[in-house]
């Protein structure tokens, strides 16, 4: 009998690693193959909205991914996997980011596209294998795409992502921008969360060199009610620094209407994120017009800083 394959995102996973999870599940239960959508931790408000307005049952939860079969989707490092995965076998993996560090026994197949969201490179995967992508499915990698490109407003949109958004809107009947006005009202309830959820809410690790950086993103259409809490969010984010190491964290507060974003800092490293970010930090805080995409244009200068 053959084993169970989970699909499976990041830690701290949003709403285009839940989407993905489970349309790359029910791309490979249509092929024939055992696999099952999971996640390695709690949904956030946005992606709660996405799976009630599509009626779709969430991803089961995988705390321990020791001696299972999975497809990674969504991340390729380690240091953002679900709990268990260096001694899991890892037979796939679909993802938008930089190549990472998880290495494999045997030689998988690896998807790597440079599109603003694995849930475009997964749309592709269904035309390739000549799967139909029925509504709820559109709605679902629609929302994945939308989610993470802001709307098609990230600098990290492509011609491709934009393409398939029209396309996966028709088929799902909806207005992509509309729609996507509603999933931004949703991000914004990040900031109902307490400050430590706030930190840790749309969180990813990172090792650049011998340094372990933290990177937490916020994104919402009202940054005001988050940074009125700057005092109590950075007294979390030195507890995080302190508990897990880190060198350094920086918690993006993105105003998605401003296109901007205010960078709170914890740990030893300000001058290199200054000179990473050709910024000032004035008081633990500093303005970032323009940024608006931590894997694009806050990930790739810090590890050439460090």
């Amino acid at each position: 009998m053959s084993q169970t394959t989970y699909v499976i995102g990041h830690q701290q996973p949003d709403t285009d690693t839940i989407i993905s999870a489970l349309a790359c599940a029910r791309l490979k239960q249509a092929q024939g193959e055992d696999v099952v959508a999971a996640r390695a931790g709690e949904l956030n408000p946005e992606t709660q909205f996405v799976l009630e307005r599509w009626d779709v049952k969430e991803p089961t939860l995988l705390e321990d991914a020791t001696d299972e079969q999975l497809i990674l989707v969504d991340h390729n490092e380690h240091s953002q996997t679900v709990e268990g995965a260096r001694e899991a076998d890892v037979v796939e993996i679909i993802d938008h980011h930089r190549i990472g560090d998880v290495e494999t026994s045997n030689p998988i197949r690896f998807r790597n596209e440079p599109v603003g969201s694995t849930a475009t490179i997964l749309t592709g995967l269904y035309d390739e294998a000549d799967v139909e992508i029925d509504e709820q499915t559109a709605g679902l990698l629609l929302s994945g795409l939308l989610s993470d490109t802001v709307v098609l407003r990230s600098p990290t949109t492509t011609e491709t992502d934009e393409v398939v958004a029209e396309r996966l809107a028709e088929i799902a009947g909806v207005d992509y921008e509309e729609y996507g006005k509603e999933l931004l009202k949703q991000k914004s309830k990040l900031g109902e969360k307490e400050p430590r959820e706030m930190v840790l809410g749309d969180f990813k690790e990172f090792e650049f060199g011998s340094y372990d950086v933290g990177i937490g993103q916020i994104e919402t259409v009202e940054p005001a009610p988050v940074l009125e809490q700057r005092d109590a969010v950075l007294e979390a984010m030195d507890e995080v620094v302190a508990e897990r190491e880190y060198d350094l964290l920086v918690l993006l507060v993105t105003d998605l209407l401003e296109e901007e974003s205010t960078a709170l800092i914890a740990g030893d490293h300000t001058d290199t994120v200054e000179a990473a970010l050709d910024t000032t930090v004035e008081d633990r805080e500093a303005f970032l017009p323009g940024v608006m995409s931590r894997k694009k244009q806050v990930v790739p200068p810090l590890e050439d800083a460090f």
